[in-house]
């Protein structure tokens, strides 16, 4: 996080609107200095620096990057001289701003370098010194970097489970015991083009080489020695395509009502969670629950109050579940939850914890309107596919309506 952004700038109005987007956006608190007239041991203490580039603000420049700290750069120029002086710096990032979007572009940069600290790259090279440039070059993009010395050791740490998450692979291609290719080829029989990335880094501008690359899995290809600024763009661009991915992803797998997973995430993560617990000789559960009575609820009080017992139900069951289980919104008024490593007898109490929970907190519709909401539940622990489980979870459940409701039920 940022919490104190310094801004050396002459331009009032400029400051101003940048002061006042980063302010709503990012909640930071901000400093602004129109002109250099204190000493660099007082200016040290930001977490991130927006100068503007001028002769009288070299020395602060250099004094910042010498102390990693993060700097983006603001010029109204664009020529060769000026860009190449500013790659001269080990800087996060500059803008042109003689355009009416260099604030909200000043902005992005911010948000993309607080994005980056939560984002880890894999960089496999058996080169100490291109490991260590790049890792370098990284760090002023506020991203975080790990290190291998041949594909072979790369590949065993994205099999590690216990190992960190890696957002993108960067990896040359002539390395010992494992070349990039093969690492590539690896990564795409586990991971998809869009889950993660791979950026190939070598000396040979061979077309034949590049076009196998890409054909393999490899995202994109770029030849040594790279400039800083088109190496970090394309890494950028790749991080940035997985991000949208990943929140397509979310949201066609999110509830948009009631936050829950939906449907389709319960079949895919279900899946991997059963298999996982079946090979560890675990058992599981699946619960099958629906709201009792809830068209009266729709009919009396409209489909307004309807979604909101929906959203209540959902925050009540949540409370009385483990970080461990899964709860979906299945469909209408219907939920499941698959409890991992979890034996039938742990599975009825919580269930029936559940359903004692959900029956005691009032539902609040209107000011002075509360509603007593009860779900019926069946419960299945036999170990048999998900699709088994759940035609048996519906089955119990139906058989808990047709019990008296506001109850869980099971014959395994």
């Amino acid at each position: 996080m940022f919490k104190n952004i310094l801004i050396v700038n002459n331009d009032t109005q400029f400051n101003t609107n940048l002061k006042k987007r980063i302010n709503h956006s990012l909640h930071s608190k901000v400093s602004i200095i129109k002109h250099l007239d204190q000493d660099i041991d007082n200016l040290l203490n930001y977490d991130l620096y927006i100068i503007r580039l001028e002769h009288k603000t070299d020395s602060i420049i250099q004094e910042l990057t010498d102390n990693d700290k993060f700097v983006i750069l603001i010029t109204d120029h664009d020529n060769q001289d000026i860009r190449e002086k500013i790659l001269s710096y080990m800087v996060s990032d500059y803008v042109i701003t003689n355009s009416e979007a260099a604030v909200d572009y000043v902005c992005k940069i911010v948000k993309r370098l607080l994005s980056n600290a939560k984002k880890t790259i894999l960089i496999v090279d058996d080169s100490k010194l291109v490991l260590t440039q790049i890792s370098i070059l990284l760090s002023s993009q506020n991203l975080n970097c790990i290190q291998c010395l041949d594909g072979d050791e790369a590949w065993k740490y994205l099999n590690n489970t216990n190992a960190k998450k890696i957002d993108l692979v960067i990896t040359d291609y002539e390395m010992p015991n494992m070349n990039g290719y093969e690492l590539v080829k690896n990564i795409r029989s586990k991971y998809s083009f869009e889950e993660l990335p791979v950026l190939i880094i070598s000396g040979s501008e061979n077309t034949y080489m590049i076009s196998r690359f890409l054909k393999v899995g490899a995202n994109d290809y770029i030849t040594k020695p790279s400039i800083n600024e088109e190496f970090i763009g394309r890494i950028n661009n790749s991080l940035l395509i997985a991000s949208m991915f990943t929140k397509i992803k979310n949201m066609a797998m999110t509830d948009q009502l009631t936050g829950l997973h939906n449907r389709l995430y319960f079949y895919e993560a279900g899946v991997t969670i059963l298999n996982n617990s079946n090979r560890a000789g675990q058992n599981s559960s699946i619960a099958m629950i629906d709201i009792d009575d809830f068209k009266s609820v729709n009919d009396t009080y409209g489909h307004e109050a309807g979604d909101k017992a929906l959203i209540h139900v959902a925050n009540t069951m949540k409370k009385a579940l483990r970080r461990s289980d899964v709860l979906v919104r299945f469909g209408g008024e219907e939920f499941v939850i698959l409890l991992p490593n979890c034996s039938h007898s742990q599975a009825i109490k919580v269930m029936q914890k559940v359903c004692k929970l959900v029956a005691i907190s009032p539902c609040h519709i209107e000011n002075d309107i509360s509603l007593k909401i009860t779900i019926s539940i069946g419960v299945t622990s036999r170990p048999r596919d998900i699709h088994k489980m759940l035609e048996t979870a519906d089955q119990y459940m139906y058989e808990a309506k047709k019990s008296g409701k506001n109850r869980v039920f099971s014959q395994d």
